[in-house]
C-alpha cells in the first residue's frame, strides 16, 4: 500500500562502503507499533529548527557536512524513539566527542494508517552538558549510523573544556578574579591540530584552533558565611566565567571547571584571528564585569584595583595582646584577605558589603587565646582597630560573630593599594553574659602585611 512516507531502504554503513540490508517492502518505521506518517517531512522540519540553534552559536558543527536529523531505533524491528536526534554537533563546554540535540515529536493524530507527529522546539543541552541517543540512528533515505562517531572537525563556535594532561603550550600570563573565583591563563597555543582521547581534532575551513590552559581557584567554598541564612538583600551568586572570541561570547560551564587545578579550553576563532578576552561577571549585589585580553593579560575597560591584586595567603599569624577582666590573652590574625565584597552580620541576618570605588575590604580572620569562654563577639567587635600607614583608622564595616568572645572575622574598608596595617584592641567596657560589665584593654599593635 502506497503511503506519504514512501518506502525506506535500510543500509549498514562501514568505513569503506554502504551495503543494502533490507528491501523496500520490509522497512517500516513505527512508534508503538504504528507506522510513522511523513517521516521524511519530520526530518526536514527538525533540520530547519536546528539551523537557528547553529546560527546563534548554541551548538557547533563538527564537520563540513550539514547537520541532519535521525530517528533512534529502540527495538528489534523498526520501532523508533519519540524524538529526532540532530547532529553530530558539539555543545560548547563539553568534550570534543559528538553531541546530539533531541527534538521531541508530539503525536497529533492516530488512525489505521499510522501516527501523525509534529516537530517540537529542539531541547538544546545546557552549556557543558551532553545529550546522546542509545543505539543506532536511522534516516528515511536508508542510512543507519552509530551515535558515537569519534572526533570530527571543529566548526564555528566550537569550544571544549578538557582535563589538563600536561600538553605542551606556549607560556602566557593573564588573570581575572573576584571574591569567589580566581582564574589565571598560564598557556596559549595556535595548533593546526590537537590530540584528544577520541582522536585528532582539526578545524574546518574558515576557522582556526586555539588552546588555553586555565589555572582555577575557587574561594567561596572556604567561607562558611556563604552558606548562612537568612540574608538581607542579594545572596552571594556564583560568578560567571566566559571566553570572548570575534563574534561570540562562550560561557564556560562551572561544573567543567575544578575547584583547584588546571584545564584546557580548545576552541575555534574565525580564520585570521582577532581579539580574544577572558570575561568574569560578578553577579548579584553591585554586579561587576571584568575583561582581560588573551593571551597578553591587558586589562580591557575599567577595573577594580583591589581585584588586580591577589586575595592573600591561606594563612598568616599576627598577634596583639588583650586583657578581659583578670584574664590576659591575645588575639591572633590567622588570615588576612583583600577583596571587593565580603559577607557581614546585620542584626540577625547576613548581608554582602561592597567596597567604595578606590577602596578595598580587608577581612581579618581572628582567633582568641587565653580569654574567657563566653559568647560576646557583638560587644567586643567595636573595640577592634585597624590603623592605616598614615595613622588614621580604617572604617569598621562589619563582622561575622560565631559563638565566642571575639568575632570570627572583622571587615574594614582600606585604600585599594594598601600594603600593611596595624591591628590592635582599644580599651573599653563591655557587658558579657555571665560576667556582666567587664573592662577590656589592649597592647602593642601587630603589623599585618598586605604586600600581595
Amino acid at each position: 500500500m502506497a503511503t506519504r512516507w514512501g518506502a525506506l531502504l535500510l543500509v549498514v554503513l562501514t568505513a569503506a562502503c554502504a551495503t543494502p540490508a533490507f528491501s523496500t517492502e520490509r522497512v517500516r518505521l513505527t512508534i508503538e507499533g504504528m507506522p510513522v506518517l511523513d517521516a521524511t517531512g519530520l526530518q526536514v522540519l527538525a533540520e530547519a529548527e536546528l539551523s537557528y540553534t547553529l546560527s546563534f552559536g548554541y551548538v557547533a558543527r563538527t564537520g563540513p557536512e550539514a547537520v541532519s536529523c535521525w530517528f533512534a531505533r529502540t527495538g528489534r524491528a523498526f520501532e523508533v524513539d519519540t524524538r529526532l536526534w540532530c547532529g553530530p554537533v558539539q555543545v560548547p563546554g563539553t568534550a570534543p566527542a559528538p553531541d546530539w540535540v533531541p527534538v521531541p515529536l508530539k503525536a497529533v493524530d492516530r488512525s489505521d494508517g499510522g501516527v501523525r507527529l509534529e516537530v517540537q522546539p529542539p531541547q538544546v543541552p545546557a552549556t557543558g552538558a551532553r545529550s546522546a541517543p542509545v543505539g543506532k540512528l536511522v534516516r528515511t533515505d536508508g542510512r543507519e549510523i552509530a551515535a558515537d562517531r569519534g572526533v570530527g572537525e571543529a566548526g564555528p563556535d566550537f569550544l571544549a573544556v578538557l582535563p589538563d594532561v600536561g600538553a605542551q603550550v606556549d607560556a602566557a600570563s593573564a588573570f581575572v578574579r573576584d571574591d569567589q573565583l580566581e582564574v589565571r591563563v598560564t598557556g596559549y597555543a595556535r595548533p593546526a591540530a590537537w590530540p584528544t582521547e577520541a582522536g585528532e581534532l582539526r578545524a574546518e575551513h574558515g576557522v582556526e584552533l586555539r588552546v588555553l590552559r586555565l589555572d582555577v581557584t575557587r574561594h567561596g567554598e572556604v567561607d562558611s558565611a556563604f552558606g548562612q541564612t537568612p540574608w538581607r538583600g542579594w545572596l552571594p551568586q556564583p560568578p560567571e566565567l566566559s571566553l570572548e572570541v570575534p563574534g561570540r561570547r562562550h560561557r564556560l560551564p562551572a561544573d567543567r571547571l575544578p575547584d583547584r587545578g588546571s584545564v584546557l579550553v580548545v576552541y575555534t576563532v574565525p580564520a585570521g584571528g582577532g581579539a580574544e578576552a577572558l570575561v568574569l561577571n560578578t553577579v548579584g549585589a553591585k554586579s561587576l564585569e571584568q575583561r582581560v585580553e588573551v593571551p597578553s593579560g591587558q586589562v580591557l575597560g575599567a577595573a577594580a584595583g583591589v581585584l588586580r591584586r591577589g586575595p592573600g595567603p591561606e594563612a598568616t599569624s599576627v598577634s596583639t595582646p588583650v586583657s578581659v577582666g583578670t584574664a590576659a590573652g591575645s588575639v591572633e590574625v590567622v588570615r588576612a584577605r583583600l577583596g571587593r565584597q565580603r559577607p557581614v552580620a546585620f542584626s540577625d541576618q547576613y548581608e554582602l558589603a561592597t567596597a567604595a570605588p578606590g577602596k578595598a575590604l580587608l577581612e581579618l580572620r581572628l582567633r582568641g587565646h587565653g580569654l574567657p569562654a563566653v559568647v560576646g563577639a557583638w560587644a567586643t567587635a567595636g573595640l577592634l582597630v585597624v590603623e592605616l600607614p598614615d595613622g588614621s583608622r580604617a572604617p569598621f564595616v562589619g563582622a561575622r560573630y560565631g559563638g565566642e568572645l571575639l568575632p570570627a572575622a572583622a571587615v574594614f574598608e582600606v585604600p585599594e593599594d594598601v600594603r600593611s596595617v596595624r591591628f590592635s584592641v582599644m580599651a573599653g567596657v563591655v557587658t558579657l553574659p555571665q560576667l556582666g560589665a567587664v573592662a577590656v584593654s589592649g597592647g602593642e599593635a601587630g603589623v599585618v602585611g598586605l604586600d600581595f
